[in-house]
């Protein structure tokens, strides 16, 4: 299960009532049955078969007859296991999110969302105890009731919704890092210049000193890309900006951003930022890509979640995914259609033909807004603090006193 599902099912569980239940796999690997042979090298201790004692062991092997922690194939040896037990409980699956398994009854349904072996089980109180209780009976399992770890994040159940976090692992990464006890500021980066020679993340000149390989900045990188990608879409921009390990000055470099966000019930549940892998000649040349990149998100969002909902038995009217864009030029060209000019002959008609079919069909509606409420600027620049808390605050993350 990746870390988008789960958020919006945190997000479901929150916005219909919902309880969530965590349930561990004993030894969940050694329930695979293998489909090839597989021989391993007789382990110390094993004893070995009178009319074998008297030859060496290294000549020896043994036959697997089940998965082991190690092996290629266990992880997918258990996925077969559970999944054949449970489609054959009458839950349903879908390849769209293939470790996620919904069983609806007349009362209620249960969602089982499967990573590796954490089952959490969200859905209403009798399906998900009905489900426990069948699980006991197939597997030795852990009853960890509700689900309060998991994936990495801390979850916070109140009577008003659902609090994630990573306190625990991001107090872990500064103390590593001896960035315990230094002094917190209001924004992830400061302001950049287009001015290279005032911007304070300009290409590296020659006769600046470059960090050694005694500085653990790839390892201090990796694990702020942890937090960026799970739980703190704040830090995304600046963590992507300082992975490009040289402090590459993309304004000076005709890169543009690609930076989108998606929410679901006032929260984030979807976002990227990432530098473009084309030269764009023009702002509506960056917007119009971008906009085809979230559009692509889009899509698999939205048969993801109706896949979800539908299964579950969670009636939702079927409509286009508002998209907001702040470039109004991309806006009328996708709602007028590709009109070739002097400004746009250069762009590839397919970026503008991919989001203009999803218009079509109404899975998307592509909508004008001022840049100065456009949260998905959080993705593509440094921000002034003012807007910098505006725009974290529009994406649903909030910040408790106590932790």
């Amino acid at each position: 299960m990746d870390a988008i599902t789960f958020r919006f099912l945190m997000s479901l569980a929150a916005s219909q009532n919902l309880e969530m239940y965590l349930m561990d796999v004993v030894t969940a690997y050694l329930y695979g049955s293998l489909e090839n042979e597989i021989y391993m090298k007789i382990p110390e201790g094993l004893k070995m078969p009178e009319d074998l004692k008297s030859k060496a062991k290294e000549i020896c092997s043994v036959r697997l007859q089940r998965s082991l922690y190690g092996l290629k194939q266990s992880g997918r040896m258990w996925y077969n296991r559970l999944s054949e037990y449970l489609l054959s409980k009458d839950y349903v699956n879908n390849a769209i999110c293939p470790c996620v398994f919904i069983k609806k009854s007349s009362s209620g349904f249960v969602i089982i969302a499967v990573y590796v072996d954490d089952l959490n089980m969200i859905g209403t109180q009798k399906e998900i105890d009905d489900a426990r209780t069948h699980m006991k009976e197939e597997f030795e399992m852990k009853d960890l009731g509700k689900t309060k770890f998991c994936l990495g994040l801390q979850i916070e159940h109140f009577q008003d919704g659902i609090f994630v976090h990573q306190s625990n692992y991001t107090k872990r990464v500064l103390k590593r890092f001896y960035m315990d006890k230094a002094t917190p500021l209001s924004t992830p980066m400061v302001n950049r210049s287009l001015d290279v020679e005032k911007d304070p993340f300009r290409p590296c000149e020659d006769n600046e000193e470059v960090l050694g390989p005694e500085v653990p900045y790839m390892s201090a990188i990796g694990g702020l890309m942890y937090l960026a990608n799970c739980t703190r879409p704040d830090i995304a921009f600046a963590t992507n900006l300082l992975a490009r390990y040289r402090y590459l000055s993309d304004p000076h470099k005709a890169r543009s951003q690609t930076g989108y966000v998606f929410t679901i019930g006032g929260t984030a549940v979807s976002w990227r930022s990432q530098k473009q892998t084309l030269v764009a000649t023009s702002s509506n040349y960056a917007e119009t890509i971008a906009l085809h990149e979230a559009c692509r998100e889009c899509v698999w969002l939205r048969s993801m979640t109706h896949h979800i909902q539908e299964s579950s038995g969670i009636v939702t009217e079927k409509e286009p995914t508002k998209i907001f864009e702040d470039n109004s030029a991309c806006v009328t060209q996708l709602k007028e259609g590709y009109i070739k000019s002097d400004r746009t002959k250069h762009i590839p008609p397919r970026f503008f033909s991919y989001t203009q079919e999803l218009q079509k069909n109404q899975e998307v509606d592509i909508e004008y807004i001022r840049s100065s409420d456009n949260a998905a600027d959080l993705f593509t620049k440094a921000l002034p603090t003012t807007v910098f808390k505006k725009h974290v605050h529009s994406i649903g993350m909030r910040r408790l006193q106590n932790l």
